[in-house]
């Protein structure tokens, strides 16, 4: 194993871990917030996911391009269906609620949509990005 070939597998857990982060850590925090009433507490079970996780990315053969396209997905509808909450709440002048229950309102519809949006469409890879398979059946 070389150098280079170090590196690649570094970044393909690096990419993974943040993606899996940003996946695992709303809905950790919606829990953990119930829970406990902390509403960070959340966040060293998601590095612990997160690393633990990535597993099938590095070593695997889960495309990034899913993951790629679930985290997209997560947060564009968690903005949208955050600012469409707002606007309904405002539009029918009622209370905003717990900022804990709101969040998981929120995430009751991302995760659903983002499922969706990862499962459906394309083949599963970036263009341009390389695997974890293409960097160990290569000679440097």
């Amino acid at each position: 194993m070389t150098l280079r070939s170090w590196g690649y597998a570094t970044v393909d857990f690096l990419i993974a871990a943040v993606g899996l982060f940003v996946v695992v850590f709303p809905a950790l925090s919606v829990v953990v917030a119930l829970a406990t009433g902390d509403p960070l507490g959340a966040g060293s079970a998601g590095f612990v996911v997160a690393t633990g996780g990535n597993y099938p990315f590095v070593a695997g053969d889960w495309p990034y391009g899913r993951l790629e396209r679930f985290v997209a997905a997560l947060l564009v509808t968690t903005a949208t269906a955050s600012l469409l909450g707002l606007a309904a709440l405002s539009r029918l002048d009622v209370a905003l609620p717990s900022p804990v229950v709101a969040r998981a309102a929120v995430l009751a519809v991302a995760y659903p949509v983002a499922t969706v949006v990862a499962s459906t469409g394309g083949q599963g890879e970036c263009s341009g990005a390389r695997s974890s398979v293409d960097w160990r059946n290569q000679e440097y």
